[in-house]
């Protein structure tokens, strides 16, 4: 024992207890607010197997659920809930990723992957929209896309697992921060007594219903499935869309091979329009997306799909999310050039607009929101700077297709855009504009409050024949399996509209 004057016997165990305790205060706090690393820690919340066979009504034994995927027993399965977060003091940006994060799952292969919970929303809808749940079937390794990932942000992923194993191991690497950063394994909290108890029959109660819903997810095919090649040009605009429609498709028809190859929507008809010209055979095999309905196509068939909403687009930077049209007009012809005169930031506006008039989106938006008029001249290349930066008194560039327009606008400090709302729901840094106090949504559109939206038109080369991969896919499109994703990606059915609103 030691005698401290004023503090009485204290012993030596405490000494070094609360020595530690305030030596691992000071470090964190270095680490966090004064060294600010870039830290992404793993966790592993759940990795188990699921049970034994139920036929096997065993005592002492857990009920089981026999896991089946595309008609085949998964042997061995088991189930992995796996959070990530941005622990550190400072934003992770895309860049940092030099080598790419991925989980590797030793002696087991992935069966099936979804992301099933993010802080924020747009950070999972991101990660949904750029990893294809197909390209993960199996394998044993999950490679987290190069993303921003904002300091407190966090994400899980779910999966289904087949095989023995049961570790779990990390890769990759972080840049960046005033010390560099790293990926951390944080293990899971243990402890005795009824609360470790009580958390872990919550977790399970909660895991299996994320299993039951997950497992409905697999178990859902399509009602009708065909063989043999499509190819889906067209829009830009729902390209992600009919590309998850697609990955949804052939996870569970296996022998169809579908192409999508979005070259806008003016050019998609016309493609499939001379193509019927010269091998109708060929173009049976084709679809064209257009944003509104095409003009001279005679020789093509065409129907109304859904209504596709869509929206004005602005970097978080500007400090801006409400414009009239009045305002907008002002921007595309040059009188406004500064978001300060909106009632945002001093800071340069920045176009970002679709090229020539082959862009649906934007014959939508010159007719729906600037009432006609052409919008300027391009000053840029890149959108960053512009090519004679002492004559421009305004800075607009031109970009392909909708998502290098969205990840421009995301990318670039005073950036604004036009773009379909649920391809824009998926970048962080990107505020999507009410226009005239109206928000864009899908029933401000049945109401008539909301202008600037336009109806999704399919088109093909006549009537395809019963039984092909083009009438079973449209069938597809059009089924109460597809409408889960059309009304995550902000379409909505011309069936839920009142009859007459699609033409």
């Amino acid at each position: 024992m030691f005698d401290f004057s004023g503090f009485g016997s204290i012993n030596i165990e405490t000494v070094i207890a609360a020595v530690t305790l305030f030596g691992t205060s000071i470090v964190w706090l270095l680490d966090r607010y004064l060294l600010r690393r870039k830290r992404l820690v793993y966790r592993v919340q759940v990795d188990a197997q699921i049970g034994v066979h139920p036929k096997q009504n065993r005592a002492r034994e857990m009920v089981d659920v026999e896991v089946v995927h595309q008609g085949t027993v998964v042997q061995d399965p088991s189930i992995v809930l796996l959070r990530l977060d941005n622990a550190g003091g400072t934003d992770i940006d895309a860049r940092d990723m030099q080598d790419k994060v991925s989980f590797v799952f030793p002696d087991r292969k992935i069966v099936r992957m979804k992301v099933v919970e993010s802080q924020p929303d747009s950070l999972g809808k991101m990660l949904e929209s750029r990893m294809n749940p197909a390209d993960y079937v199996d394998t044993e390794k999950l490679v987290v896309p190069r993303i921003a990932i904002n300091r407190g942000d966090h994400f899980k992923f779910l999966l289904v697992l087949s095989g023995k194993g049961r570790d779990v191991a990390h890769s990759g690497y972080l840049a960046g921060g005033s010390t560099g950063g790293g990926v951390y394994h944080e293990p899971r909290p243990r402890g005795p007594g009824r609360r470790t108890l009580m958390f872990g029959a919550t977790t399970l109660v909660l895991v299996g219903a994320l299993v039951a819903f997950f497992l409905v997810d697999v178990l859902q095919p399509p009602d009708n499935c065909e063989s043999g090649q499509l190819r889906v040009i067209g829009s830009t605009a729902v390209e992600p869309t009919m590309t998850e429609l697609r990955s949804a498709y052939v996870t569970d028809c296996t022998q169809a091979d579908i192409t999508i190859a979005a070259n806008g929507s003016r050019s998609g008809v016309r493609s499939l329009s001379d193509l019927g010209a010269q091998d109708g055979t060929a173009a049976s095999k084709v679809i064209a997306m257009s944003d509104g309905p095409a003009e001279d196509a005679p020789t093509l068939r065409g129907e109304p799909m859904a209504v596709v909403v869509f929206a004005v687009v602005i970097n978080r930077s500007a400090a801006v999310t409400s414009l009239t049209t009045a305002q907008l007009r002002a921007i595309y012809n040059g009188q406004i050039t500064n978001w300060k005169d909106v009632g945002g930031k001093d800071l340069p506006i920045r176009m970002v607009s679709r090229v020539g008039p082959d862009s649906g989106s934007r014959r939508v938006f010159r007719e729906k929101v600037l009432g006609g008029d052409q919008e300027l001249g391009i000053t840029s290349d890149d959108c960053r700077k512009d090519d004679d930066a002492a004559a421009a008194k305004y800075h607009r560039c031109e970009v392909g297709t909708t998502e290098e327009l969205l990840t421009r606008v995301n990318e670039i400090g005073g950036a604004m855009g036009y773009a379909e709302l649920g391809g824009a729901r998926k970048f962080p840094d990107i505020t999507i504009a009410t226009v005239d106090d109206v928000v864009p949504d899908s029933s401000k559109v049945a109401a008539g409050a909301y202008k600037f939206w336009e109806v999704e038109h399919v088109y093909t080369y006549k009537v395809p024949e019963t039984g092909s991969l083009t009438a079973t896919f449209l069938e597809y499109v059009r089924s109460p399996q597809a409408r889960p994703i059309l009304e995550r990606s902000g379409l909505v059915p011309c069936s839920d509209l009142p009859t007459g609103f699609c033409g």
